[in-house]
Parts: structure tokens; C-alpha cells; sequence
């Protein structure tokens, strides 16, 4: 029984948690209890609460009958019953997230339309957050600081300079905020990055609808064509793509799906590793497809390449070490994932030839590890994992 609790017109006041020895008889509405009740290390002191007749009244509402009624289980006809009424609330909720979800498809399906229809529904997802009196950024603001809240203040905002100590009301900082991040103040390339983050919302949603109404949808050449567009546009959206991920969290928000995300595809379509690893390789890897692994691997390495050398910011010649030096971890990283597939033979001889030319220690370290494991036997390979799993474990190996 927990320190404190009330119970009817009494209030149980415990040192501790304890089991009791004599059943309470307690009679709701009358205020009849025993005065005290032994524990096994203390006694239990019953404060009445009869002057307080508001807050028992309370008491015995929330706790009244259920606390003294004995255990029931359902009869076969009850419990049938409430499967019965169980579909029907299922099927209300489909029926509103099918209505909920086609509004979203409708509403990202014209924002991929041009780059300003994607700068539209983002203006109106931040329109939505600053000014929906039940959003968080908008309460902060009506509440000023006040209730235990922190004034969440925009740039620039609170009168000129940014200076007076007045908060903005929602309105005036959204009229801010559209003013510093709208029409001349885009950055450039960030309305095309954000048209394609659109596009790739788009295509989460109707994965994850797919998912969860158990229907299979093959992605992976909707998924190509839109790499092959961030590579056709890598230079102007190189730089802003994994900048539109928060945009892109607003407009969750506001067409309401923040529920439906895919168990499979990742929100922002920079997680390359994601979307190869687990999305685009796998079919290939499933069937031992060794050309075709390569094949995508190349892919996958000439579009990192390209995002890499449209983002850097160091001159020519470091720009063009840095290049060598990835291309040469994921040519590495390629035939490492190529070994493992099967392809054994000739994913050796291409890493005898890379091994020369990794100039850094500690990635030479790893690449030499690598080596020393893939040439173990699945044996060998079986005892060094169960060995390394064991000194990670705090205490040493279980059995």
C-alpha cells in the first residue's frame, strides 16, 4: 500500500510499503472503517477526512466500487461482444486515416509540382505552427515567457534592433519569420531541394500506407529516379538537402502524419546508407546477384562522390585528395560487401590493389583487419564473434 493514499473517508498514512495482516472492511458512503490496521513492521494511522467531504466524494468516485468488487473474467458471449465492438472502432480509425492520408498525398502531390509549390505548403505548414492556437510555438508565444514557459523569440523580433523586451504576438512573428526566409532570402537551391524532400515524403507515405495494411510496394525504381535526379541537380542542391529535413518535419506536422512513417524507408533521402543497405541492395544480395550488387554499388559510390564534390569548400587540390581518399574507403568498402556476397575471387585482388593506396594509418589498420577476418573460415569466423561478443558483456561470457 503506497505512502499516503485515500481511501474513502480516511487517509492512510504508512511508513513504508507494507503487506497487511487484517483485511480493511471499508463501507463507501457510510465512512465505517476500522481506526487502525496492523502491518508487519508498522501500525497504520487512518486520518478522517470528513472535513474535507469535497475530496472524499472524490475519492470514492475514482475508486468506489472496483476496489472491493472480487475479479471476473469474461464469458465467451462477452468477450465476443467486445471483438465485435473492437471491429467496429478498427474500422472508424481506418476509415478516418484513409480520409487523413489521401488529404496528404493530394496536398504533397501538388507541392512536387514546381519548386514553388513546395515553398507554398511549407510557408503554410510555418503559418500553421506560429498561428494554431494549439501548437507548442504558438502557446509559447501567446503565453509571453509567463506559466513556466521561455519566451521562444525569432530573429530580428520584438520591435526594432530586436531590442524591446515585448514579445511578439504569433502574427508578428510569423510575419518575421516570412520575411527572412522567403522570396530574396532563400538560399540558393533550397526550394529544388526542398521540391525533391516532397517527392520523397510522397513516396514514405505511400510506403508506409503499403505497410501497414500488409500490401507489397517495390519502391526501388522510384527510389533510382530520384537519385538520378539529386545527381542531375547536385550542384544547386547539393549543399541543401540535408537542410530541408526540419522543413520537412514542419509539414508532417501540419498535414497531420506524423504516425505514418515507413519501417522501412528513412525520412530524409540523404540517409543513403539506409536507402542502399536496406532498400536497394537487398534484392540483389538475396539472390547472390553479384553483377548487379556491383553494378549499384558503383552507382551508389559515383552519387556520394558527386554530393561530396559539390559541398566541399576547400580549394582544388585538397578537394581533389579528399575525393581519391573516399573513393578509395568505398571502393573498398564495395569489394569488402562483395567478398561477403560471394564473390570472393575477384573482390581479393581488387582490395590487394587498394590496400596500397590507403595513405591513412588507422583506416590501413582497418582495412588490414578486414582482410584478416574474411580470410578466416565461417568456422573460425563463428568462435572470433562469440569471443568478441563475450568482452563486451560486463562480467565476462554467459552460458
Amino acid at each position: 500500500m503506497a505512502n499516503g493514499m485515500i481511501m474513502g473517508d480516511y487517509q492512510i498514512i504508512s511508513s513504508g510499503n507494507h503487506v497487511l495482516k487484517q483485511k480493511m472492511q471499508l463501507f463507501f458512503g457510510t465512512g465505517v472503517c476500522k481506526d487502525t490496521l496492523q502491518s508487519n513492521t508498522a501500525m497504520i494511522r487512518l486520518t478522517p477526512l470528513r472535513k474535507r467531504p469535497a475530496l472524499s466524494a472524490l475519492v470514492l468516485l475514482l475508486m468506489g466500487s472496483g476496489f472491493c468488487q472480487a475479479q471476473e473474467m469474461l464469458t465467451d458471449s462477452a468477450r465476443k461482444e467486445a471483438s465485435e465492438w473492437l471491429k467496429e472502432v478498427k474500422a472508424g480509425y481506418l476509415n478516418t486515416s484513409s480520409s487523413r492520408i489521401q488529404k496528404a498525398v493530394a496536398a504533397l502531390t501538388a507541392a512536387t509540382s514546381t519548386e514553388n509549390a513546395a515553398m507554398k505548403l511549407y510557408v503554410d505548414a510555418m503559418k500553421d505552427r506560429f498561428l494554431n492556437p494549439t501548437s507548442m510555438m504558438s502557446r509559447m508565444l501567446n503565453r509571453g515567457g509567463g506559466g513556466g514557459f521561455r519566451m521562444m523569440r525569432m530573429p530580428g523580433s520584438g520591435g526594432k534592433g530586436g531590442n524591446s523586451s515585448k514579445p511578439d504576438s504569433p502574427s508578428t512573428a510569423f510575419s518575421n519569420w516570412r520575411k527572412q526566409n522567403t522570396g530574396n532570402n532563400v538560399a540558393p537551391g533550397f526550394k529544388k531541394a526542398l521540391q525533391i524532400q516532397c517527392k520523397w515524403m510522397l513516396l514514405c507515405l505511400r510506403k508506409a500506407d503499403a505497410e501497414k495494411n500488409e500490401r507489397e510496394l517495390n519502391v526501388s525504381s522510384s527510389i533510382l529516379s530520384m537519385l538520378d535526379e539529386v545527381a542531375a541537380n547536385a550542384k544547386d542542391v547539393g549543399e541543401q538537402l540535408p537542410m530541408v529535413s526540419g522543413a520537412s518535419e514542419v509539414i508532417r506536422t501540419y498535414l497531420n502524419i506524423g504516425d505514418y512513417r515507413s519501417e522501412t524507408l528513412p525520412d530524409n533521402l540523404m540517409d543513403l546508407n539506409t536507402i542502399f543497405d536496406r532498400v536497394l541492395l537487398v534484392p540483389y544480395k538475396e539472390k547472390k546477384d553479384v553483377e548487379n550488387f556491383r553494378k549499384l554499388w558503383n552507382k551508389r559510390i559515383a552519387l556520394e562522390a558527386t554530393l561530396l564534390q559539390n559541398n566541399s569548400a576547400s580549394d582544388k587540390k585538397t578537394a581533389e585528395a579528399e575525393k581519391a581518399t573516399f573513393l578509395t574507403k568505398r571502393q573498398w568498402d564495395r569489394e569488402k560487401a562483395c567478398f561477403e556476397l560471394g564473390d570472393q575471387v575477384a573482390a581479393l585482388e581488387k582490395m590487394k590493389s587498394l590496400i596500397s593506396s590507403i595513405k591513412e594509418p588507422s583506416e590501413k589498420q582497418r582495412a588490414i583487419r578486414d582482410l584478416e577476418f574474411l580470410l578466416l573460415t565461417p568456422a573460425e569466423q563463428a568462435k572470433l564473434r562469440e569471443e568478441r561478443m563475450n568482452r563486451r558483456m560486463p562480467g565476462g561470457p554467459r552460458f
